[in-house]
């Protein structure tokens, strides 16, 4: 189940590495391309990570912007400055949880 506190250990996960941390190692990266690259839910274009179900602010992301990833089981976070997206692995739905 995703909380409050899963969301907070989730972001100060990647909000404390280091500006020259590995992008694929260290900030999990890869999972996300390899989530990205599996899923109908959604794409890259170009410099940008597209979602199927996404809308308005919520339709893409500039992968630049990605601090971090993190499997959470049902869904994928995907961890920006100041808010984590939450993309259902098995609707595409997406959500947003800002950071406190």
């Amino acid at each position: 189940m995703i909380n409050a506190a899963t969301i907070n250990n989730v972001y100060n996960k990647f909000a404390t590495l280091s500006a020259d941390s590995d992008l694929v190692l260290d900030r999990n990266l890869n999972a996300l391309m390899m989530f990205a690259l599996d899923s109908d839910h959604m794409d890259f274009d170009g410099d940008r990570l597209t979602f199927a179900q996404g809308a308005g602010p919520l339709q893409s992301v500039e992968i630049e912007r990605i601090i971090g990833a993190d499997d959470l089981g049902s869904h994928m976070a995907i961890v920006l400055p100041a808010s984590i997206i939450l993309v259902n692995k098995q609707t595409g739905a997406v959500s947003v949880s800002f950071a406190e």
